[in-house]
């Protein structure tokens, strides 16, 4: 996401995300959903339309504060790590912040412990002040498929397309069989190619180029000869999409590294033209 950009009330929504979390808790009904497969529609229809993140749905209540830290996605250990911050009584009185705050080093020294040398030499070397978004660079593959803004899923012919409203790039996902091309130029979001699992969307992405996952929680990024598979599952009640990016590098990482991230259905809503000007100037 461009920095600063429809950040400025996270705070609000992270309190006010806290104070459904004690209601609730107090109540005794904790946020639990459990998660319906959508039985009624075929798999290929199931995914299409658009897809929205909590920073355009800060209002409904399905969402918890551990999912407005994670707005850009995490670990499954890292949301797990939160939650228990915030369930532990002894920390009651301390502030949302502080618990949060907690949220980024988890997440990098979780990164760090399956990152070979060269993986951490590019963790140690990114920075929040280095990002290269700050020089209107847009996301590569992993950032782009976890952005915490709006996207659509649309069919044209037998292949789908994801058009993001962050930096208003789209990528073609390539469904009648067909393999990834023996050779190929990398690009930033790569050449993928889809098929159906059940109720599941599977896509599998190669020829990505290099890039870096976000510098603001886990650091550290990927090379040429990364592999991406992405899972996508719809849920019910609120109906939303559900996203197991695992992304492999033999060169960069030492084993898969798996991140998740959940959008509702907003089927009203009109993507907007995303612009660099939403980018603050670097300190």
């Amino acid at each position: 996401m461009a920095v600063g950009k429809r950040g400025n009330n996270v705070k609000n929504w992270l309190s006010a995300a806290l104070d459904r979390r004690r209601l609730l808790a107090a109540l005794g009904s904790g946020l639990v959903v459990l998660p319906g497969l959508l039985a009624a529609q075929p798999p290929g229809s199931a995914f299409e339309g658009t897809w929205s993140g909590v920073f355009t749905t800060q209002d409904h209540e399905y969402w918890n504060v551990e999912d407005f830290s994670c707005f850009a996605g995490c670990t499954s250990e890292a949301y797990t790590h939160l939650t228990g911050l915030l369930d532990d009584p002894l920390n009651d009185d301390k502030p949302l912040e502080e618990l949060t705050g907690q949220l980024r080093p988890f997440m990098r020294e979780q990164l760090a412990a399956i990152l070979t040398p060269a993986g951490l030499a590019v963790q140690n070397a990114g920075t929040a002040a280095n990002d290269p978004t700050l020089n209107c660079h847009p996301y590569g593959f992993a950032r782009e498929a976890t952005n915490p803004l709006p996207l659509v899923i649309r069919r044209e012919g037998d292949h789908l397309v994801i058009q993001y409203e962050e930096w208003n790039l789209s990528r073609t996902v390539h469904m009648d069989g067909r393999g990834h091309p023996k050779t190929r130029t990398a690009t930033p979001l790569g050449h993928s190619i889809g098929r159906y699992e059940g109720e599941a969307l599977v896509i599998d992405t190669v020829g990505i180029a290099p890039d870096i996952f976000y510098s603001f929680l886990s650091g550290g990024g990927y090379g040429d000869q990364a592999r991406g598979t992405e899972r996508y599952t719809i849920a019910d009640n609120p109906r939303r999409l559900n996203l197991k990016l695992t992304i492999q590098d033999p060169v960069m990482l030492r084993e898969p590294y798996v991140m998740a991230k959940t959008w509702l259905y907003t089927p009203d809503l009109q993507l907007v033209i995303d612009s660099c000007e939403d980018i603050p100037a670097q300190p």
